[in-house]
């Protein structure tokens, strides 16, 4: 399955997520195209970010 966009669904307004040496910011509920383009979430990161839960172990981010 391709995913177009990584959208952050968690409780705060916003959320910065650092992969590597990568910065990503997510608004909340405003997704993020997956791609390897300028201002997209690389592919690799995407369904490393997808799999972060919070404290209860609910989902925080949903690919699409």
């Amino acid at each position: 399955m391709k995913y177009v966009t990584i959208t952050y669904i968690g409780k705060s307004e916003g959320f910065i997520a650092k992969v590597d040496s990568k910065v990503y910011e997510f608004e909340w509920n405003k997704g993020l195209g997956i791609g390897n383009r300028l201002d997209e979430v690389s592919p690799k990161h995407a369904i490393k970010i997808a799999k972060w839960r919070d404290k209860r172990g609910k989902r925080i981010f949903v690919c699409e």
